[in-house]
């Protein structure tokens, strides 16, 4: 089997994996530092499907009394230093601890370190992780080529990690990590028909995006890129919201929006939009767990709000498949980038 889709495949037991390891002793020092106010800022940082995964777990720390900052390891490097002072929780996620901008950004603050260096990392024996002060492997094992399970380990330890710092119940999103993770495993059971249904729902189209709003960001980021890493296919991805603010006019015969149902809070506002494509000419296909029956809807396995990240992956996996054999491409080989981006 192609070894992209073995890892695609291997993303349950790897979720369970992450989940099952997950312990509360690692963070308790940096806890400690968050309520006695050792820190006045947050900043999280990581290149790709790394930085993608901290949206979700990006979006609940700004509960805290503190500013919270996400922030691209390239632009933190060589723009946006001064945001890492003495009293900075420097958050960094990394897969393979090894990432040239988070090389060289360890360099440049080992003479001015922050309060703390807070790591999650795959491999345990990397520079980042021999680097922090606090470092939590994601247990996703090894992935041979695009992220795919070190993609969900990393977004479901963020999420875990920051239900301890915010003082919420740790159980209860652990068990429905689980659940998900059963119901991952029962979608990929059957990915075959998957590919072969979401291939018949897009039809021809000249140009596709993909639209989300908040937890799904990390979703509508991480489908774009994987879809170009795995499928060598120029997909983008944006907000919903800024959306209307000019991209509307794609609206017309042709164009075709993948559109994330998202959190109860924005999904209304999702829908309104996706109407509206549909009435300027343009094709709209929902996204959710529940049929639309007012639009074209691909389903994905109903979980609580809280994980739906977790599972929104799974057809832009799928539509890798699908626009790789439309390319006729080998799905997930690379053929100029390595698995570790080495240099700037």
């Amino acid at each position: 089997m192609n070894p992209y889709i073995s890892d695609i495949l291997s993303q349950p037991a790897a979720l369970r994996n992450t989940v099952n390891n997950f312990s509360l002793h690692p963070l308790e020092s940096v806890l400690q530092s968050l309520n006695t106010g050792e820190f006045d800022r947050i900043v999280i940082t990581g290149m790709g499907a790394s930085y993608n995964a901290a949206y979700p777990a990006y979006l609940e720390l700004t509960r805290l009394s503190i500013p919270v900052m996400l922030v691209n390891a390239a632009e933190l490097l060589h723009y946006m230093d001064g945001l890492i002072g003495t009293h900075t929780l420097l958050w960094v996620n990394s897969q393979s601890g090894r990432s040239a901008e988070l090389l060289h950004l360890l360099e440049r603050i080992e003479s001015t370190p922050p309060a703390s260096i807070l790591a999650y990392v795959n491999d345990e024996t990397s520079p980042l992780a021999t680097a922090a002060d606090v470092y939590l492997p994601i247990h996703a094992g090894p992935e041979t080529m695009v992220s795919t399970k070190t993609y969900i380990n990393t977004l479901a330890m963020n999420l875990l990690a920051t239900q301890q710092l915010i003082g919420r119940d740790i159980e209860s999103l652990k068990r429905a990590m689980l659940t998900a993770a059963d119901k991952i495993e029962a979608y990929l059971s059957d990915w075959q028909a998957h590919v072969q249904k979401l291939d018949s729902i897009l039809g021809n189209f000249e140009t596709l995006i993909l639209l989300g709003r908040g937890p799904s960001m990390s979703t509508v980021w991480n489908g774009s890129l994987i879809n170009k890493e795995a499928a060598k296919f120029p997909l983008e991805g944006m907000n919903a919201a800024d959306f209307r603010h000019g991209p509307l006019e794609l609206a017309m015969p042709g164009f075709t929006a993948l559109i994330f149902a998202g959190s109860t809070s924005t999904l209304e506002l999702n829908r309104r939009l996706a109407l509206e494509i549909v009435k300027n000419g343009g094709r709209a296909i929902w996204i959710d767990t529940k049929t639309d029956p007012a639009l074209s809807t691909i389903p994905i396995p109903e979980v609580a709000e809280a994980v739906c990240p977790l599972v929104e992956i799974l057809p832009m996996q799928m539509l890798t498949l699908v626009m790789a054999a439309r390319k006729n491409v080998k799905a997930g080989q690379f053929r100029i980038i390595e698995k570790v981006t080495a240099r700037e």
